[in-house]
Protein backbone atom coordinates (compact mmCIF):
# COMPACT_ATOMS: atom_id res chain seq x y z
CA UNK A 1 0.00 0.00 0.00
CA UNK A 2 1.58 3.63 -0.81
CA UNK A 3 1.58 6.40 1.55
CA UNK A 4 -1.16 8.10 -0.29
CA UNK A 5 -3.82 4.88 0.22
CA UNK A 6 -2.62 4.92 3.67
CA UNK A 7 -3.45 8.74 4.48
CA UNK A 8 -6.47 8.15 2.59
CA UNK A 9 -7.26 5.28 4.89
CA UNK A 10 -6.16 7.47 8.43
CA UNK A 11 -8.54 9.48 7.64
CA UNK A 12 -11.27 7.67 6.35
CA UNK A 13 -13.23 8.29 9.71
CA UNK A 14 -12.15 11.70 10.99
CA UNK A 15 -10.36 14.66 9.50
CA UNK A 16 -6.86 14.91 10.88
CA UNK A 17 -3.57 17.27 10.67
CA UNK A 18 -0.35 16.45 9.91
CA UNK A 19 1.10 15.89 13.35
CA UNK A 20 -2.09 13.77 14.21
CA UNK A 21 -1.08 11.96 11.25
CA UNK A 22 2.72 11.85 12.18
CA UNK A 23 1.38 10.49 15.84
CA UNK A 24 -0.46 7.47 14.26
CA UNK A 25 2.24 6.51 11.49
CA UNK A 26 4.30 6.43 15.18
CA UNK A 27 2.23 4.64 16.80
CA UNK A 28 0.70 2.57 14.27
CA UNK A 29 2.95 1.74 10.98
CA UNK A 30 6.32 1.31 12.69
CA UNK A 31 6.47 -2.32 12.11
CA UNK A 32 5.18 -2.42 8.41
CA UNK A 33 5.73 0.75 6.47
CA UNK A 34 8.75 3.20 5.65
CA UNK A 35 6.95 6.04 6.03
CA UNK A 36 8.23 9.34 7.28
CA UNK A 37 7.13 12.61 8.62
CA UNK A 38 8.61 14.22 5.53
CA UNK A 39 6.63 12.08 3.15
CA UNK A 40 3.44 12.53 4.57
CA UNK A 41 3.02 16.70 3.48
CA UNK A 42 3.87 15.84 0.06
CA UNK A 43 1.37 12.95 -0.66
CA UNK A 44 -1.75 14.98 1.67
CA UNK A 45 -0.81 17.76 -0.99
CA UNK A 46 -0.66 15.25 -4.37
CA UNK A 47 -4.14 13.96 -2.74
CA UNK A 48 -5.57 17.56 -2.06
CA UNK A 49 -4.59 18.05 -6.14
CA UNK A 50 -6.34 15.30 -7.02
CA UNK A 51 -9.54 15.73 -5.54
CA UNK A 52 -9.00 13.20 -2.84
CA UNK A 53 -8.90 15.35 0.28
CA UNK A 54 -9.97 18.92 1.14
CA UNK A 55 -7.43 20.76 3.20
CA UNK A 56 -9.04 23.27 5.86
CA UNK A 57 -6.57 26.11 7.19
CA UNK A 58 -7.57 26.39 11.65
CA UNK A 59 -6.49 29.43 12.29
CA UNK A 60 -5.18 29.47 16.19
CA UNK A 61 -3.95 32.50 18.52
CA UNK A 62 -1.33 30.91 20.60
CA UNK A 63 0.13 28.26 18.48
CA UNK A 64 0.66 27.80 14.45
CA UNK A 65 -2.14 27.77 12.29
CA UNK A 66 -3.14 24.10 11.64
CA UNK A 67 -3.76 22.37 8.30
CA UNK A 68 -6.63 19.72 8.66
CA UNK A 69 -7.26 16.98 6.24
CA UNK A 70 -10.70 15.89 5.16
CA UNK A 71 -11.47 12.79 3.01
CA UNK A 72 -14.01 13.25 -0.10
CA UNK A 73 -16.58 10.97 -1.20
CA UNK A 74 -14.42 10.37 -4.51
CA UNK A 75 -11.52 9.78 -1.73
CA UNK A 76 -13.64 7.28 0.17
CA UNK A 77 -14.23 5.75 -2.98
CA UNK A 78 -10.76 5.38 -4.02
CA UNK A 79 -9.97 3.76 -0.71
CA UNK A 80 -11.90 1.60 -0.82
CA UNK A 81 -11.65 0.64 -3.97
CA UNK A 82 -7.93 -0.24 -2.97
CA UNK A 83 -8.28 -2.09 -0.38
CA UNK A 84 -10.74 -4.26 -2.35
CA UNK A 85 -7.91 -4.88 -4.92
CA UNK A 86 -6.27 -8.42 -4.62
CA UNK A 87 -2.81 -7.90 -3.55
CA UNK A 88 -0.07 -10.66 -3.78
CA UNK A 89 3.15 -11.70 -1.15
CA UNK A 90 6.00 -9.28 -1.40
CA UNK A 91 9.16 -10.21 -0.99
CA UNK A 92 10.77 -10.50 2.15
CA UNK A 93 13.87 -7.59 2.65
CA UNK A 94 16.45 -7.85 5.16
CA UNK A 95 19.60 -6.14 5.79
CA UNK A 96 21.72 -8.97 7.41
CA UNK A 97 20.45 -11.66 4.61
CA UNK A 98 21.94 -9.68 1.56
CA UNK A 99 25.22 -9.18 4.02
CA UNK A 100 25.17 -12.94 4.96
CA UNK A 101 25.03 -14.02 1.76
CA UNK A 102 28.28 -12.87 1.24
CA UNK A 103 29.90 -13.26 4.73
CA UNK A 104 32.24 -15.62 2.71
CA UNK A 105 34.28 -12.19 2.37
CA UNK A 106 34.79 -11.14 5.99
CA UNK A 107 36.64 -12.20 8.86
CA UNK A 108 35.05 -13.76 11.66
CA UNK A 109 34.62 -10.99 13.61
CA UNK A 110 33.69 -8.67 10.98
CA UNK A 111 30.61 -11.72 10.67
CA UNK A 112 29.72 -11.53 13.98
CA UNK A 113 30.17 -7.96 14.56
CA UNK A 114 27.97 -6.99 11.91
CA UNK A 115 25.20 -9.97 13.16
CA UNK A 116 25.32 -8.44 16.69
CA UNK A 117 25.24 -4.56 15.57
CA UNK A 118 21.88 -5.81 13.65
CA UNK A 119 20.70 -7.77 16.40
CA UNK A 120 20.93 -4.42 18.84
CA UNK A 121 19.24 -2.41 16.45
CA UNK A 122 16.36 -5.12 16.44
CA UNK A 123 15.93 -5.43 19.75
CA UNK A 124 15.99 -1.54 20.38
CA UNK A 125 13.01 -1.52 17.47
CA UNK A 126 11.09 -4.69 19.63
CA UNK A 127 11.46 -2.26 23.03
CA UNK A 128 9.86 0.59 20.93
CA UNK A 129 7.08 -1.31 19.82
CA UNK A 130 6.70 -2.44 23.30
CA UNK A 131 6.57 0.83 24.85
CA UNK A 132 3.93 2.27 22.87
CA UNK A 133 1.57 -1.47 23.27
CA UNK A 134 -0.17 -0.03 26.07
CA UNK A 135 -1.27 3.19 23.85
CA UNK A 136 -2.35 1.30 21.19
CA UNK A 137 -4.59 -1.43 22.62
CA UNK A 138 -5.82 1.74 24.10
CA UNK A 139 -6.86 3.62 21.38
CA UNK A 140 -6.66 0.60 18.20
CA UNK A 141 -9.65 -0.99 16.34
CA UNK A 142 -9.48 -4.89 16.46
CA UNK A 143 -7.89 -4.93 13.11
CA UNK A 144 -5.09 -2.42 13.88
CA UNK A 145 -4.30 -4.28 17.49
CA UNK A 146 -4.44 -7.36 15.30
CA UNK A 147 -1.90 -5.45 12.88
CA UNK A 148 -0.12 -4.57 15.58
CA UNK A 149 0.50 -7.58 17.77
CA UNK A 150 1.73 -9.24 14.23
CA UNK A 151 4.24 -6.86 13.92
CA UNK A 152 5.27 -7.30 17.60
CA UNK A 153 5.31 -11.16 17.05
CA UNK A 154 7.16 -10.86 13.74
CA UNK A 155 9.73 -8.26 15.40
CA UNK A 156 10.43 -11.07 18.62
CA UNK A 157 10.69 -13.82 16.11
CA UNK A 158 13.50 -11.94 14.19
CA UNK A 159 15.17 -11.48 16.99
CA UNK A 160 15.74 -15.04 18.15
CA UNK A 161 16.44 -16.15 14.43
CA UNK A 162 19.43 -13.38 14.83
CA UNK A 163 20.35 -14.99 17.77
CA UNK A 164 20.47 -18.56 16.23
CA UNK A 165 22.38 -17.08 13.02
CA UNK A 166 24.78 -15.65 15.86
CA UNK A 167 25.21 -19.24 17.51
CA UNK A 168 25.94 -20.44 14.23
CA UNK A 169 28.19 -17.75 13.37
CA UNK A 170 30.16 -18.54 16.79
CA UNK A 171 30.90 -22.22 15.17
CA UNK A 172 32.73 -20.91 12.97
CA UNK A 173 35.19 -19.71 15.35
Amino acid sequence: MDAKTILLGCLFDQSLSGYDLKKIFSLSFTFFSGLSYGSIYPALKKLELDGLVSMKLEIQESAPNRKVYTITETGKKTFLESLKSPFYLERYKDALLMRMFFFAHLSENERLNAAYDYLDQLKSFAKKMQSVQTDVEASADRYQLLCFQFGLRFTEDLVRNVEEVIRGLKKDQ
